[in-house]
């Protein structure tokens, strides 16, 4: 597991409309795992939770209490709320 993948899965979440939809479509937390697992990244929460911040950071931004929590509840992203339920 790394931040790298974490950062790498963000960058291409952004563009990857095909893997957007998958995720959003599967029926539940474990099976977004292996969607995102499949797709070739592994990380934790520990670590989406950094490259959502770090993220958020260069663009100029600081995530609110509410944001965190919906990332740390796998809700999603800032930029994507509720579209990306990920990892506990």
């Amino acid at each position: 597991m790394s931040i790298d993948a974490a950062r790498n899965f963000l960058k291409r979440i952004d563009t990857d409309q095909a893997l957007q939809e998958r995720l959003k479509t599967a029926p539940g937390l474990e099976a977004r795992k292996k969607i995102i697992r499949a797709a070739g990244f592994e990380f934790n929460l520990a670590e989406y939770k950094q490259a959502i911040e770090e993220a958020a950071a260069a663009a100029g931004q600081e995530l609110t209490a509410e944001e965190l929590e919906a990332v740390a509840g796998g809700l999603g992203t800032r930029e994507a709320p509720g579209r990306l339920g990920l990892i506990e």
